[in-house]
């Protein structure tokens, strides 16, 4: 009975052996669902008359642990058979590179290796006995930009991009196997995040009106106005690509077929607001200096802490003669001292004298137009309906809706000054008609503005730009416009 239960086992695994010849093939990837997770030894059904069996040690999450359970849906690589089942690996290391990287070429099979070196262009990339090349583009994720000492001396799985067994010519990259696990993770996220989370994330592109921020597997746009409580801030000296900040998620919808995932962020509401501490900070009749940072014809702004300003009125500068400007009592820069007369919290408003107060001196109320103006004051990135107020050869000046005229350059018209024509120019857009524009910088009285498909197109090409000769940037994540369309301004 023994041998004839020895030869029907033998029978069996020779039939097991025979059917996955003919259907798996030495490096060829194949999936299947884990069936059971031993000490050693991960089993996974693919389907066929015999289990695979990986090394629980291929799911190491680095932190002790393993990340594999029953029911999880594997992809690895045949590396060949033996009585207990097929043998598959996540990746192939060691001297098994040496003799298989034309495999892991042809099946797209990832490899481990060691990166030695910085030289012209990338990195030295040790694979077993072969040394490989990885280029800048594809040591990590884009927007990532890390000191290369960060790199040297450390093991990674790079995905072979180019092989000449005749040239010895080995060329590495980590961004599709990156880009993989970015997908896996925005499948994780479709099911958690919500409007209102807040969590980490890592600045891969800044624009002139914003940010990309990474939150694990997707991007999300942080509008300029929703990165710091200050106002008119420069992006590119408050933030840095690779730099971790908190987020909080203000809007999400999640694409389908060729439509863009579209995630608004905000950096300043994930952190404290500073108007929540204004009235007990600066309570009526605080004396303290602040710095004047801008000027009207109504009066000026003061400074009293970053992102925190007071308005003086004109009255209220510490002169007693009549003054037609305050440009006739202060200038911006000036150091002064202030008396604060009221701070409403809800309007965000702080109203402040210079030097002492007359005698039962109250704020004064400002007219309407006053009042637009202190509130609509011209930000970067604001889409608002202007009207053409003069016509130039080089471009409009378009009245805004709070008084102020910005140049809507004729580059920002049609992407090339060359093909228009002033008079097709002035024939397009003819004086005090209207058009929807976008504010691409404030710099003091100077105002550019750009049209708003001119913006998603320069937002698309962005998107797609190429990292190498061989690659394409990750995925384009919706338009400048369909993300404005969630943040109220």
């Amino acid at each position: 009975m023994e041998e004839q239960n020895g030869s029907s086992d033998f029978g069996a695994l020779f039939e097991a052996h025979k059917n996955l010849k003919t259907t798996i093939r030495t490096g060829e990837k194949v999936s299947g669902n884990v069936i059971m997770v031993g000490k050693s030894t991960v089993f996974v059904d693919l389907g066929a008359r015999t289990d695979g069996i990986i090394d629980i040690l291929d799911f190491a999450d680095g932190k002790g642990g393993f990340d594999v359970k029953v029911g999880d849906k594997v992809e690895a690589y045949c590396m060949g058979w033996s009585n207990e089942g097929i043998k598959l690996q996540m990746k192939m290391s060691g001297d098994q590179v040496d003799s298989s990287i034309s495999d892991a070429y042809t099946a797209k099979m990832p490899l481990e290796g060691k990166v030695l070196n910085e030289r012209k262009g990338g990195y030295t990339i040790q694979v077993g006995t072969t040394e490989a090349f990885c280029p800048f583009s594809g040591i990590d994720v884009r927007g990532v930009k890390k000191d290369p000492a960060e790199y040297i001396g450390k093991k990674f799985l790079f995905r072979v991009t180019e092989y000449s067994e005749e040239e010895h010519n080995v060329v590495l990259s980590r961004r599709p196997i990156l880009d993989a696990e970015m997908e896996k993770d925005r499948e994780k996220l479709k099911e958690t995040l919500q409007e209102g989370d807040e969590l980490e994330g890592t600045v891969t592109k800044i624009m002139p009106f914003g940010a990309f921020v990474n939150i694990g597997g997707v991007e999300g746009m942080v509008h300029i106005s929703e990165i710091s409580w200050n106002r008119g801030i420069d992006v590119n000296e408050y933030l840095k690509e690779g730099q971790i900040v908190p987020v909080k998620v203000l809007s999400v919808e999640w694409g389908e077929g060729d439509k863009r995932d579209r995630i608004a962020l905000s950096i300043k509401q994930a952190e404290e607001d500073p108007w929540d501490a204004i009235p007990t900070r600066y309570p009526e009749g605080t004396k303290m200096k602040g710095r004047v940072t801008n000027i009207a014809d109504f009066g000026c702004f003061i400074e009293l802490e970053p992102g925190i300003e007071g308005l003086a009125h004109i009255s209220q500068l510490g002169t007693d003669k009549h003054i037609n400007h305050p440009s006739e009592v202060v200038k911006e820069g000036d150091e002064v001292d202030i008396t604060v007369l009221a701070v409403e919290k809800e309007r965000r408003r702080i109203s402040l004298c210079i030097g002492e107060p007359k005698k039962n001196e109250k704020p004064v109320e400002l007219n309407p137009e006053q009042e637009k103006q202190v509130i609509t004051s011209a930000v970067a990135g604001q889409t608002l309906e202007g009207e053409v107020e003069q016509q130039k050869i080089y471009g409009l000046f378009i009245k805004l809706p709070n008084g102020q005229t910005g140049l809507l350059h004729v580059s920002q018209i049609d992407g090339d000054q060359d093909r228009m024509s002033p008079r097709q120019l002035y024939k397009k857009y003819p004086l005090h008609s209207k058009i929807k524009v976008v504010i691409r910088e404030v710099n003091g009285d100077r105002i550019s503005l750009t049209l708003p498909e001119m913006l998603e197109k320069e937002m698309a090409e962005e998107r797609n730009e190429p990292l190498d000769v061989k690659d394409k940037a990750g995925k384009t994540f919706g338009s400048f416009g369909d993300l404005l369309d969630n943040l109220k301004l």
